[in-house]
């Protein structure tokens, strides 16, 4: 088991932090600010998703590949960050209709 997988792991949970922008408050009050940050954030959480799904194909291939305990024991922890990344994902996800929805209601 290489480093990389963790490393990337981590940076794609960086990313959800700080690369799916949620349109910032004034942004609502302006229609095209509104419409251009949420786009970005919506194109953000797709590359996050995408991302994400491409991650869990491999470790799911990787699983079957006979391991040692402690490659088993990271990909356990493993695991654990690509649930805390689908987390991650789905909360944005629910941001992003939720804005959607406040939108809807202002017009």
């Amino acid at each position: 088991m290489t480093k990389h997988w963790k490393k990337m792991a981590m940076l794609m949970l960086m990313g959800l932090l700080v690369a799916a922008p949620i349109a910032p408050p004034h942004a609502v009050a302006q229609g095209e600010g509104y419409d251009r940050a949420m786009s970005a954030a919506q194109a953000a959480l797709d590359k996050a998703t995408k991302a994400h799904n491409d991650m869990m194909m491999h470790m799911d291939s990787v699983m079957k590949m006979p391991m040692t305990a402690n490659e088993k024991a990271m990909m356990q922890q493993m695991q654990q960050m690509a649930a805390a990344i689908q987390g991650l994902v789905e909360t944005n996800k629910q941001l992003l209709e939720a804005l959607k929805e406040l939108r809807k209601l202002q017009k």
